[in-house]
């Protein structure tokens, strides 16, 4: 089951804000468009899990210039209230 974005998620907005399309960040961390667009919709349970969500977010963090540890803060909230 798909978990829903907590406020402030809104990674896609950032992305699309500094125009950088998803196949770019794809091509820069060789992480599939489909893993690119579970993060920015928060469909975490998409994602493999564990330490790989947090990489992944990371990485696409440091794609768009974003704050990862704050990405990763927020993500951390949403799994805990997920559980």
């Amino acid at each position: 089951m798909a978990t829903s974005p907590l406020e402030g998620w809104r990674v896609a907005d950032i992305r699309e804000t500094k125009g950088i399309s998803l196949e770019q960040i794809a091509d820069l961390t060789k992480l599939r468009v489909s893993t690119l667009k579970a993060i920015e919709d928060g469909d975490f349970d998409a994602l493999p899990g564990g330490i790989y969500n947090i990489s992944y977010i990371r990485q696409y963090a440091r794609a768009i210039d974003a704050d990862e540890s704050r990405l990763i803060q927020l993500y951390r909230l949403q799994h805990q209230i997920a559980s």
